[in-house]
C-alpha cells in the first residue's frame, strides 16, 4: 500500500531537462555570443566554478569568474521564472494521488528559489506538502539519507509504504536499493533501458494514474 509519494523536479514534474543542457549556450546568446558546436559536452561534467572559467578562456570574455556564474545562475533563475512547464499529466497526477490521501512532497538537487519559482509558475507548488533540497539538506541523491529523511518528515513508518518517481537512474537506483518503491518517469535526457531496471513501474508519461494506481495498491 501506499502511502507517501517523493518526486523528483527536473525531467520528473517539470520539462526542464534540456534547459541544464543548453545553459552555457543561453549564457553566451545572452552576451550576443553563439556558442561552438559540442559546448554541452565540454561543460557536462564541471562544476559552475569550473564552467565559469572554461567560458572566460574560451570565449575571451571579460567578466571576472563570479561575474560569468552570477550570469549563468540568471539565466537558469530566468528560465524557471518565466519558461519552464510541467510534464504533461503532472498536475492532474499529483491531484489524484492528494484525493487518494497520500502525502506528495519534493526532493532535489536544484537550488530552493529557482524550484519555486518553477513550482509556482506551473501550479504544482500548492500540491505539494513539502519541498527539500540537497543544498539544504547536505546530502545527495547518491545515498539513501536524503529519501529517509523526507519520509520521515511525512510522517511514514516503511520505505515499502513510499514511492519515489525519478527520471534521474542514479536516483532511481538508490531508492531502489534502499527498499522504496520506484516509479521511473520517461524523458529524453536519461537513459530509459538503465531506468527501466532500477524502477519497479516504468511509466513513459505522468498521463496514466490508473495504472499507476494499480500497481501501488498492490504493495
Amino acid at each position: 500500500m501506499i502511502r507517501g509519494a517523493i518526486f523528483d523536479a527536473d525531467g520528473t514534474l517539470l520539462d526542464s531537462m534540456g534547459m541544464w543542457d543548453t545553459v552555457g549556450a543561453r549564457y553566451l546568446a545572452s552576451l550576443g555570443i553563439m556558442a561552438q558546436p559540442g559546448l554541452r559536452a565540454i561543460l557536462f561534467p564541471m562544476s559552475l566554478a569550473e564552467c565559469a572559467v572554461y567560458l572566460k578562456e574560451a570565449y575571451h570574455l571579460p567578466q571576472s569568474c563570479q561575474a560569468i556564474e552570477d550570469g549563468i545562475n540568471d539565466t537558469i533563475r530566468s528560465f524557471y521564472c518565466t519558461e519552464v512547464e510541467a510534464k504533461p499529466g503532472a498536475k492532474t497526477f499529483l491531484e489524484a494521488l492528494r484525493r487518494k490521501g497520500v502525502a506528495c512532497t519534493l526532493a532535489t538537487a536544484t537550488d530552493r528559489a529557482v524550484i519555486l519559482e518553477g513550482l509556482t509558475r506551473t501550479g504544482l507548488l500548492p500540491l505539494l506538502d513539502a519541498v527539500y533540497t540537497c543544498g539544504d539538506l547536505g546530502m545527495d541523491k547518491r545515498s539513501p539519507g536524503i529519501f529517509h529523511y523526507v519520509r520521515e518528515q511525512m510522517g511514514v513508518a516503511a520505505a515499502s509504504e513510499t514511492w519515489v518517481f525519478e527520471d534521474a537512474v542514479h536516483a532511481a537506483s538508490t531508492a531502489y536499493q534502499a527498499g522504496y518503491r520506484v516509479a521511473g518517469v520517461a524523458d529524453p535526457y536519461s537513459d530509459q533501458e538503465a531506468l527501466k531496471k532500477v524502477s519497479h513501474l516504468y511509466l513513459p508519461t505522468l498521463n496514466d494514474f490508473s495504472r499507476f494506481w494499480s500497481q501501488a495498491e498492490k504493495g
